[in-house]
């Protein structure tokens, strides 16, 4: 009687262990499962990954090894710059949220003003959300009376340079403000001063992050243009400011031609300005 009752629990103990193997199988099915979707998942939705989980909007990585249908084993190239719509992802709208996350993890959000879409008609950044209007106060400072930046520029003109130059094919130009105050007791010319210190930041985005000089474009507008009153110093501290209107080639400003008549310049929304005149030149 004993034996037959130890028979029995071996065999239940059996059993049990046949319905762990069953288990086992099943999940390494399953895992081999997901490893060959995994396989063969498509160059864009892979871009669409890497993009929602970069919130600056770069997808490039070191490497991704992932193999395509009727590819074998070779690597798929990680390209970077090219989302699932062909249109680049470093376009102006991770460009405006980029710009707006940085002032404000610098505290300069409260000074420093970031806008894009409809406009008031004293500036010129369109009308459309393919323009970003910027303006800096504390940020872009110059050392008085000159076109001398100050040391603490450099941090904020360096960010948007980079982000100028991922966003270029986005790009149709830049056009760069510089604004002085109105004080009774400055013998520099205000125009002048003006102009050279929008020039001095086109400059340096040319020289140092090789941003096409024809998209650049400097204006100096004086002290004719306040936000402020300049009887005050806290005045005239908001109007010494430069403001920055970064136009998209699809902005309604390019294509339909409002800024070639107004600073005569010609815009392709597909090619660079340089291309654009080097075929005229031809």
């Amino acid at each position: 009687m004993a034996a037959l009752k130890r028979k029995k629990a071996d065999e239940e103990s059996g059993g049990n262990w046949m319905d762990t193997y069953g288990d086992m199988v099943t999940l390494l099915l399953t895992f081999f499962i997901v490893l060959y979707s995994m396989s063969t998942i498509e160059e864009d939705k892979w871009a669409a990954i890497v993009r929602a989980f970069n919130r600056n909007g770069q997808t490039k990585v070191d490497q991704i090894v992932l193999t395509i249908d009727g590819e074998g084993d070779q690597p798929m190239e990680n390209k970077g710059e090219e989302d699932i719509n062909g249109e680049g992802i470093t376009d102006l709208d991770e460009f405006y949220t980029a710009v707006e996350e940085f002032l404000e993890e610098q505290n300069m959000s409260s000074t420093e003003i970031i806008d894009r879409g409809e406009d008031d008609g004293t500036n010129l950044n369109g009308t459309k959300e393919d323009n970003i209007y910027l303006s800096f106060q504390n940020a872009i400072t110059f050392r008085p009376d000159t076109a001398i930046l100050m040391e603490s520029s450099y941090e904020i003109l360096d960010y948007l340079g980079e982000k100028l130059k991922a966003s270029d094919k986005n790009i149709a130009v830049v056009i760069i403000k510089g604004h002085t105050a109105k004080y009774d007791s400055s013998t520099v010319d205000s125009r002048i001063l003006s102009s050279e210190r929008a020039s001095t930041i086109a400059n340096y985005f040319e020289k140092k992050f090789a941003i096409p000089a024809d998209k650049l474009v400097p204006i100096g507008l004086a002290n004719i243009y306040p936000v402020a009153d300049n009887n005050s110093q806290e005045g005239r501290a908001q109007n010494r400011r430069v403001e920055m209107s970064i136009i998209g080639k699809n902005s309604p400003l390019i294509k339909d031609e409002l800024l070639k008549s107004l600073i005569g310049l010609k815009f392709d929304t597909s090619t660079t300005l340089g291309e654009v005149q080097d075929k005229e030149l031809k």
